[in-house]
């Protein structure tokens, strides 16, 4: 088991990296609202740019697959976290 100082400072710096992807991730969110209020906009107007609903559907596609590699890496940040809890609240127990 690795001593306590160094689990502390890997929760510390786990906690601002968590922080800092939830940040990342929030800010795709927003992006794929923005993008998906673009596209609407585009669908009403009288004579449809395929070319910009092209590019905002692209855009829209990629911000959609950045949203869930982020929530991806999330997860397995969190699944980390708490792993390295239950192993310390199991020595802690024993």
């Amino acid at each position: 088991m690795y001593p306590l100082e160094e689990v502390l400072t890997w929760e510390a710096e786990m906690d601002d990296s968590l922080q800092q992807e939830r940040q990342i991730l929030a800010a795709y969110q927003w992006m794929k609202m923005d993008l998906t209020d673009r596209r609407a906009v585009l669908l009403q107007e009288d004579t449809i740019d395929a070319f910009s609903l092209d590019t905002v559907d692209q855009a829209i596609l990629r911000v959609e697959e950045l949203i869930s590699e982020r929530s991806v890496i999330i997860g397995e940040k969190e699944k980390a976290v708490q792993t390295m809890y239950q192993q310390w609240k199991q020595l802690l127990k024993g």
